[in-house]
């Protein structure tokens, strides 16, 4: 009779080495033991998972308790939204029957899937050697970023494109918005091109090209930020819009997410929103002269309307919060409609406009009425409904502050005219209208002083001479220097590092009121504005802010029209 030791022993001669013969016996093993695991999904019903070569995205693994997985038998391995499938070995068990229990009471929708217990454990074996130790999840994220801890990797981004195949895609996305915080960026671009993705971000209102990524590297961490954003990572042939968060030394920032397909991909790009920015004063945003003092008499109003007027990204809302902090008085109700709420204010009621569930500006103002406000911000007026209920609003007694997309301060009254306010109702409600735009402060750490050229000065001190004709409080003189910008690792080689606000503004006097009323062009009350209020326009503004050091004339020509004769 032959004895198991020497079949066993004739078939290791047979494989050959040691090793090639475990490996044999464990592949037998590990087949029967699926095999008797899709038997028993077929007998209950449940379905069969072979969990050992199931592919689990890297930021679960991350997240998964390995001692209650093996406690309990059962692993998660898929999760979208709040949908989780999970692998187990007996459904009957009294530990997997609690395990599945506590995770059905964070609102997850479980689905079980039966597996081998081999598999299983060969799982949760593997998923140990891709978990971090305690000490590199602290330092990593989970619950929040610590910046210095990436400091290093903020300073040189480009480091990312070596390691995103070595760490997980949550981990590349949380370096990524960190860098962009540390930047002072307003706007993270994921533009995807045929063979890679382009990560941008949009620093000073300018965009800047941070980092490219292999295209299957970029598509995993657009995947996980679409995951994060609760938007559908099946979809993408339309746009979606969703919101996510991150802690960054205990500071919570929002980020507004925005999908569009393309030829190559989905596009997205994500607006950071610092909930507790601090508040600045006017004169901090870069506010002076003229404008200043309307805006500071401005906060002494108790009717009528203030309107701040500019293209997207020109620091508007900023400007409105920066005068609601100056109202916001215990002897005042305030209350906002924002779409969304960018700062969360002290003794201010803020309301988030829900356009999908059909709670809109308009539909906002009727119902803030009624909670009797005697200041009223309105995050926008783009439609006749909205324009009517708010120009109302400015005349029954309220402060109502507002924003609106023109090229110019002047040209916001054609604009409201276009949106059925009624000429008499324009004329009676508005009080102030400001217009603004950002232009970049050179880098104090590489920018150098030059002597202005003869042609500058020739040229800056004719405008200054006309400028001073209509607003004899304007101080300004002809510079001794000019900044020439250069670039360093500080304001990332662009030779600028902040922004300020240039502007424009004129208030609604006896005469314009006329106007409005009458009907006239809006080059005739500009022409008005400039003469009898010594009204600066954006070009000037600018050249105002070069004489005192604030910018460049470079920077000053490309966001205005202001031109130097050659």
């Amino acid at each position: 009779m032959v004895s198991t030791y020497q079949v066993k022993n004739e078939q290791k001669k047979a494989i050959g080495s040691d090793d090639e013969f475990n490996d044999a016996i464990n592949d037998i093993n590990r087949n029967f033991a699926e095999k008797k695991a899709m038997a028993s999904a077929q007998q209950t019903g449940f379905p069969y998972i072979d969990i050992q070569n199931a592919i689990i995205n890297p930021d679960l693994a991350l997240k998964i308790n390995l001692e209650d997985a093996k406690k309990s038998l059962a692993l998660p391995f898929f999760v979208i939204g709040k949908k989780m499938r999970i692998a187990v070995v007996d459904p009957e068990k009294k530990e997997t029957k609690e395990y599945l229990e506590k995770i059905k009471k964070d609102n997850y929708q479980v689905q079980v899937n039966l597996c081998s217990q081999l598999g299983l454990l060969k799982k949760i074996e593997y998923i140990h050697s891709i978990q971090p130790s305690k000490d590199e999840i602290i330092e990593n994220k989970n619950a929040e970023i610590d910046i210095k801890s990436y400091e290093e990797e903020i300073k040189n981004l480009q480091s990312l494109e070596q390691e995103a195949e070595q760490i997980t895609a949550q981990e590349a996305l949380n370096r990524i918005f960190v860098g962009a915080l540390r930047t002072e960026a307003s706007d993270i671009h994921f533009q995807p091109e045929e063979s890679q993705v382009v990560i941008r971000f949009r620093i000073d209102g300018v965009l800047q090209k941070i980092i490219s990524l292999e295209k299957k590297v970029g598509h995993s961490i657009t995947d996980q930020l679409k995951y994060e954003s609760k938007l559908r990572l099946n979809i993408e042939n339309l746009p979606q819009d969703g919101r996510t968060d991150f802690l960054a030394s205990d500071r919570k920032i929002d980020l507004r997410v925005s999908t569009l397909p393309t030829e190559y991909g989905e596009s997205i790009v994500c607006r950071l929103l610092d909930s507790e920015k601090k508040i600045h004063d006017f004169e901090e945003l870069g506010f002076t002269n003229k404008t200043l003092t309307e805006l500071k008499q401005a906060t002494s109003l108790r009717s009528g309307m203030i309107l701040v007027t500019g293209p997207t990204g020109s620091g508007k809302t900023t400007t409105l919060y920066t005068i609601l902090g100056k109202l916001n008085s215990e002897e005042l109700k305030i209350a906002t409609l924002e779409n969304p709420i960018e700062y969360h204010l002290k003794n201010i009621v803020q309301s988030q406009i829900d356009e999908d569930h059909e709670y809109t500006f308009a539909d906002g103002i009727k119902a803030l009425l009624r909670q009797d406000p005697d200041v009223l911000m309105v995050g926008e007026i783009r439609d006749k409904k909205t324009a009517v209920a708010a120009a109302q609003s400015a005349m029954t007694g309220h402060v109502v502050l507002s924003t609106l997309h023109t090229n110019s301060a002047v040209e916001a009254i054609p604009r409201l005219l276009d949106l059925d306010i009624k000429p008499f109702v324009l004329a009676s409600s508005l009080n102030l209208v400001v217009a603004q735009r950002l232009i970049r402060r050179p880098c104090l750490q590489c920018s150098k002083k030059v002597k202005p050229n003869e042609q500058q000065i020739k040229f800056i001190k004719n405008q200054l001479s006309e400028i001073k004709k209509r607003n004899n409080t304007i101080k300004s003189e002809v510079p001794d220097f000019l900044w020439e910008t250069h670039g360093c690792l500080a304001c990332c080689h662009s030779g600028y590092r902040g922004q300020i606000v240039i502007a424009e503004s004129f208030q609604i006097d006896e005469k314009i009121r006329n106007l409005i009323i009458a009907g006239t062009p809006a080059s005739t009350i500009t022409n008005h504005a400039r003469k009898s209020q010594g009204m600066i326009s954006f070009a000037e503004d600018g050249l105002l802010k070069v004489c005192d050091g604030l910018s460049t004339l470079e920077e000053v020509i490309r966001i205005t029209d202001l031109k130097i004769n050659s």
